[in-house]
């Protein structure tokens, strides 16, 4: 069974290595929807688990410092989607500010994934990833 995973991420690097992360070293089967920016990921989120439409994911990956609209908005309309309540949230970012860090806290992430200047430490999102997946299966 493959995992459903939304990711809001601008970066097409880092999209690529979360890709590398999840399959060729971690072996998590997924389903990847990908939003380039805030407001695609916004829009998503709004309609998510209409009829045609993305459901709700099994796991959110979200950058906080996305354009047009920033992640902690992104977070705030996804907890009050009814259906994604409970979903696992993992912040992918750069940013380690810590009211960015208090801020998705309060609004119930899983983990808080600092992106590394290193490409074997990025790799290892792919295990934090496996871990709450099984965690939550």
């Amino acid at each position: 069974m493959s995992t459903r995973i939304f990711l809001a991420e601008d970066n097409r690097a880092d999209v690529v290595l979360i890709r590398e992360a999840l399959l060729a070293v971690h072996s998590v089967e997924y389903e990847l929807f990908v939003a380039k920016d805030g407001e695609e990921a916004l829009n998503l989120v709004a309609h998510m688990g209409e009829p045609g439409e993305m459901p709700c994911p099994d796991l959110l990956l979200l950058d906080l410092n996305l354009p047009r609209v920033d992640g902690i908005e992104i977070l705030r309309n996804f907890r009050q989607h009814p259906q994604c309540v409970r979903t696992p949230v993992i912040i992918v970012t750069s940013s380690d500010m810590p009211r960015e860090r208090e801020s998705a806290a309060a609004l119930g992430i899983s983990r808080y994934f600092r992106k590394p200047a290193s490409l074997d430490a990025f790799m290892e999102l792919g295990a934090v990833i496996k871990e709450i997946v099984a965690h939550q299966g």
